[in-house]
């Protein structure tokens, strides 16, 4: 008798051994996301919040570093705050703007979805699409197939989607004559844009700008001789080395490139552009002198030469010298085109300016120099490599 109350005992013992560990692991399991959240610091409340979310978002939080809901709670909200720290991140809005976002496109949601637009979809385009644009898709019925040639083109602009659609072109040409007719410059500018980038085939001119603030942050001195009255000789790093190259072969030559003007400021534009407008007629000033913003020289990777025979006065113009002779035939094999050619005014928009040099790289000086284009011809073969954004 004693022996089975023993063993009754040792038992339950043995029940209540397994039993624990059985428990805490079905706690464990049960509770398996709510630890995850604490490991990311999260607090009971927040926790609860992100726990009663659908399983999709409820993931975000789970995979991904800890985002900030607190501050978000200062307004009504739909509790999207995985996606309202991403769109904040991007558009740089105050938080009462990102929830009106946020909310209002998750109202829209389901119907993108049904025309194919997933969610990491949707986050991307948030970086252009405004809700009514969002709104707009919707009511034109554009599946996602039909929209992703045209946003996933360098150039892009919401605004004019529509029409690219209507147009029936491959959607390189559609946006490049819809949006910017006027890169060949005998056409109407129909609007401006401002360019933010470091790419070196970036087009800029009337209607496409860098900001007044605008300077490259890799401006070096040019180790090349410069004219008596040359006020700057820095261009950007890569420009700057192949001008030095250029020069140090065109001297193995008895040829004697020197820097008139390089890399301008802003303002340093602004002051030229007022000068011009002092000495000349309007229609004159305008065809010689950029308008501040729209210089090539802001991007530190134009330059005007000239020559030693300029400075001595054997030539009056770089465009009558022997150095200018050769460089008109190599300057692409070091990266340069002649930017604004004699017989390419009506679309460049500038006069002939046979001593402006411009930095590209030498894959694309060469293929605009064997094809005798112009930057314009290139960007209107190849498209934009780069965004643009209207200018408000």
């Amino acid at each position: 008798m004693a022996k089975k109350r023993k063993r009754r005992v040792n038992l339950k013992r043995l029940i209540l051994v397994i039993s624990i560990p059985v428990l805490i692991f079905i706690l464990l399991i049960s509770q398996w996301n709510r630890f995850r959240l604490i490991s990311k610091g999260y607090s009971f409340s927040n926790q609860n919040i992100i726990l009663k979310q659908e399983k999709e978002e409820r993931q975000y939080y789970l995979e991904n570093d800890k985002v900030e809901i607190d501050g978000y709670d200062l307004y009504e909200n739909q509790h999207h705050y995985y996606d309202y720290n991403l769109y904040e991140k991007q558009s740089k809005k105050d938080k009462e703007s990102v929830v009106s976002y946020i909310d209002s496109f998750y109202g829209l949601k389901d119907s993108l979805q049904e025309l194919g637009y997933d969610i990491e979809i949707c986050r991307d385009m948030m970086k252009m699409f405004d809700i009514e644009d969002f709104r707009m898709v919707i009511n034109q019925n554009y599946t996602y197939e039909q929209v992703k040639p045209y946003y996933q083109t360098k150039g892009f602009i919401v605004e004019d989607l529509k029409q690219y659609i209507e147009s029936n072109l491959e959607a390189k040409d559609a946006i490049l004559s819809v949006s910017y007719p006027f890169i060949d410059s005998s056409n109407e500018i129909i609007r401006e844009y401002n360019i933010n980038t470091e790419k070196y085939d970036v087009l800029i001119k009337n209607g496409f700008y860098v900001d007044s603030q605008y300077e490259p942050d890799d401006l070096v001195e040019v180790n090349i001789p410069t004219a008596q009255d040359c006020e700057n000789n820095q261009m950007r790093e890569e420009a700057a080395k192949a001008l030095e190259t250029m020069a140090k072969d065109a001297k193995k030559e008895k040829l004697y490139i020197l820097i008139k003007s390089a890399y301008r400021s802003y303002s340093d534009q602004q002051a030229v552009y007022d000068y011009y407008f002092t000495i000349y007629d309007p229609i004159t000033a305008a065809s010689l002198v950029a308008i501040p913003g729209s210089s090539e020289h802001q991007l530190g990777l134009s330059v005007d030469l000239t020559s030693q025979s300029v400075e001595d006065g054997q030539d009056f113009v770089f465009g009558d010298s022997d150095e200018y002779q050769w460089v008109i035939k190599h300057a692409h094999e070091y990266g340069f085109i002649l930017r604004y050619p004699e017989d390419k005014t009506e679309l460049t928009g500038t006069a002939n300016e046979p001593w402006h040099f411009r930095y590209v790289g030498k894959e694309i000086a060469t293929e605009i120099y064997e094809n005798d284009w112009t930057l314009e011809e290139y960007i209107l073969e190849h498209g934009f490599s780069y965004t643009l954004k209207i200018k408000e």
